[in-house]
């Protein structure tokens, strides 16, 4: 039974729910269980010589350092999932999280019976999700606006974001699920639905998304659902301590911003390596990347390949067959006289994106590492 959930700080934390992770939860009684190039590691160290961190053995990494993993699925009955969603409630009053706060949450698959523990995202995983549903509604507007339709129904496709929706249908009923993008359309006499769901598969393996894509086709009928798969590698840990004081956190900020900075533009312009400070790596390789398109109704998804071995590929997709009715559905379509057609997609100014994440999230990670 579940008695009891506990949010653990770091000492290397500066804000508690910013940088908690999956590892910090204790909940008891519960059981957890193309372009190949020659190109030499030594170019993803920093140009800017710094003082090191702590060197550690591969024991003591494992007993004193934290993965920065940002979600924990673990199987659950309802019965006691609902217990758990009590306790949760509990928490989050005691720890003055407001309703409005996204995280941390909780999720549920009804069907599956595994609950999910979410913390707050890495830019590595929110990025990539917001710019895909920014890319889709502004298409399908663009596309909409440019073919005479009028105002209000360019108005009805909108991006919703990481909204949580409730309710599904058949062993989904239960279910309780936080989409990473969303985008949803308003018809002017009925209720708002999700056309297409977006989920990032940065801190989660390959089974536990498939699983989500599930709970948008089979749970919530939704046409389309959209998987956008990142693989970093090696897994991020933070180190042990650091080897002096760092004293002013802003300046060395800066200092941390410049280094990587030049680091970045040293590289080729289509490799993602890791991205290291101090001789620590704060982001691994993106060693791949790829977008999986999954249909209604289809048991195979159209793969669309965006990085492999940390190395852009040559061949970006202009389009990844979205449609202008994904968006809205046909009757609308008929209705005012607008042909259906697929929408194109940027792929040279989305992986463009990954790099700045994967950037982003370094400076996250050094300066709720270096923070008191």
């Amino acid at each position: 039974m579940i008695a009891l959930i506990s949010l653990q700080p770091h000492s290397h934390t500066l804000a508690p729910l910013r940088s908690t992770t999956i590892s910090h939860f204790t909940i008891a009684g519960s059981s957890t269980n193309f372009r190949r190039r020659s190109f030499s590691r030594a170019r993803s160290t920093a140009t800017q010589k710094s003082p090191g961190l702590s060197d550690q053995s591969d024991v003591d990494r494992g007993r004193r350092s934290k993965l920065d993993k940002q979600r924990l699925d673990f199987h659950l009955p309802y019965s006691q999932y609902l217990k758990l969603e009590e306790c949760w409630s509990k928490i989050r009053l005691a720890e003055n999280i407001s309703e409005d706060q996204k995280y941390p949450y909780l999720a549920y698959d009804s069907a599956a019976e595994i609950a999910t523990v979410v913390t707050v995202p890495r830019d590595l995983h929110e990025g990539p999700a917001l710019e895909l549903g920014l890319m889709f509604m502004n298409g399908a507007r663009d596309y909409l606006s440019s073919h005479g339709a009028d105002a209000s129904l360019v108005r009805r496709v909108h991006n919703a974001g990481s909204t949580t929706f409730k309710g599904a249908y058949g062993s989904y009923s239960r279910s309780k699920k936080q989409a990473d993008g969303a985008i949803v359309y308003t018809p002017l006499d009925g209720r708002s639905k999700i056309m297409i769901a977006i989920e990032v598969g940065y801190s989660q393996d390959y089974t536990a998304l498939c699983r989500n894509k599930d709970q948008w086709i089979e749970g919530r009928h939704v046409k389309v659902c959209v998987l956008v798969c990142l693989d970093e590698s090696p897994w991020f840990r933070n180190p042990g301590t650091l080897n002096e004081s760092v004293g002013d956190v802003e300046a060395e900020m800066e200092k941390m911003c410049s280094s990587i900075t030049a680091m970045i533009r040293d590289q080729p312009q289509d490799y993602y390596g890791s991205i290291v400070y101090r001789d620590h790596k704060w982001v691994g390789d993106l060693m791949e990347a790829f977008i999986e398109v999954w249909r209604a109704n289809k048991k195979q998804p159209i793969r669309y390949q965006l990085l492999q071995n940390a190395w852009s590929c040559n061949c970006l997709p202009k389009t990844i067959g979205i449609k202008v009715s994904d968006f809205v559905p046909d009757e609308d379509l008929k209705a005012g006289n607008i042909p259906d057609s697929s929408l194109p997609l940027d792929g040279i100014s989305y992986v463009d994106l990954l790099r700045r994440c994967m950037q982003t999230t370094a400076e996250e990670r050094y300066f709720e590492f270096i923070s008191p």
